[in-house]
């Protein structure tokens, strides 16, 4: 728990200075350019969590004379049909899984087309993913204990870091990005042991705004 506290500290600083620029609009901020995006795009996970749709958000801001921004982010994956378990899944399971990455960035310009109005940017950043599980499965069997369905509600997360690349054309981008996670482990009653590992990569494309 005190990581995870550490962590959101950490992930919140982006957005307060964010806020700070915004409110103390003065010459001397000149230098900064806030911006917001959303995006959505394909993200393959690692260890039994399938290729799907991810959904995100940020908050930029860009230190323009020195040619880097910071940012805060979230993002959204949502899924019902994979297979996360170690051994043999339970019976007759159905579930889904929402998994929410927040992390915060640090990303470099490597180029810049003014007459294109197009930008380029390489990053990295360190975050803490949160994940929310429900399922429901059948257990039991015979004659003096017939099959009973249960469901079942987990959640978790851990640290994770990631790489990025991010191509600005006006206000569209494309943006190309690796995860690297730690894996987080549990279970349920009966033995039924499941890894959550959200390593992997997504490609997304967005809108970006003042």
């Amino acid at each position: 728990m005190r990581r995870f506290l550490l962590t959101l500290t950490f992930l919140a600083l982006p957005v307060i200075l964010l806020a700070q620029a915004k409110k103390d609009e003065q010459p001397k901020s000149t230098n900064l350019r806030q911006y917001y995006s959303g995006k959505f795009g394909i993200y393959k996970p690692s260890d039994g969590l399938n290729n799907g749709l991810m959904f995100g958000v940020d908050g930029i801001t860009e230190f323009i004379h020195y040619d880097f921004f910071i940012s805060g982010a979230a993002e959204l994956y949502l899924k019902q049909t994979f297979n996360i378990y170690k051994n043999a899944p339970p019976s007759g399971y159905s579930q889904a899984m929402f998994l929410i990455p927040l992390h915060a960035n640090v990303g470099y310009q490597v180029f810049n087309v003014g007459d294109a109005d197009s930008r380029g940017y390489i990053g990295a950043g360190l975050g803490y993913y949160l994940y929310f599980y429900s399922v429901e499965y059948s257990e039991g069997g015979g004659i003096f204990n017939p099959l009973a369905n249960r469901s079942e509600s987990k959640n978790g997360g851990n640290l994770f870091a990631t790489v990025f690349f991010r191509v600005l054309i006006g206000q569209i981008f494309l943006e190309p990005r690796v995860y690297f996670a730690a894996k987080e482990e549990d279970g349920l009653p009966g033995g039924y042991n499941y890894v959550v590992n959200p390593s992997g990569f997504a490609v997304t494309l967005g809108f970006q705004y003042h």
